[in-house]
């Protein structure tokens, strides 16, 4: 009986410190995303335009954010097409549309819970521009080395090899 007491109060003990450990589990992925929600935006404020005093996005700003993802940040580039800052919904949507089938996935699946016109707007320009005969990959837009140097992309370098 003892022994079968002293098993019981063991497992016990192994569930709670195995409950203790797992749960912050799902913050943690939140809070990844989060985080590189933020280092997307800042790679995005970094290389933005300014022209006739108006804030937007170019071909440095697509480059730039381009370098730093891959199709795992998807859902990141998701959440930025519905961002207040209207450079930032087009350079993602922009990205999104070099991605391939998985990218052009990922934007019907935001227009289908496009939030307001603005957004439906981009994310469909975004997916014509995908559809284009004539469009060309992101990285493969002609700069010279020092250009790319002057990119500000993900990481502590900041610029592009």
């Amino acid at each position: 009986m003892r022994r079968a007491l002293h098993g019981t109060v063991s497992r016990a003990r192994v569930a709670v410190w195995l409950t203790l450990l797992l749960a912050p589990a799902p913050f943690a992925a939140a809070d990844a995303e989060r985080s590189r929600y933020d280092e997307l935006k800042r790679v995005i404020d970094r290389n933005t335009g300014f022209a006739h005093m108006t804030r937007g996005m170019n071909m440095y700003t697509l480059i730039a954010l381009r370098s730093c993802v891959t199709d795992h940040d998807i859902p990141v580039l998701t959440q930025l097409l519905t961002d207040r800052d209207h450079v930032t919904q087009l350079t993602a949507a922009g990205v999104m549309a070099d991605l391939g089938e998985a990218g052009k996935r990922g934007l019907r699946q935001a227009l289908a819970a496009a939030p307001d016109v603005r957004t439906r707007s981009v994310i469909e320009d975004a997916l014509r521009e995908a559809e284009s005969a004539t469009r060309r990959p992101i990285l493969d837009y002609p700069l010279s080395q020092q250009e790319r140097q002057r990119l500000r992309g993900c990481g502590p370098s900041g610029g592009l090899q």
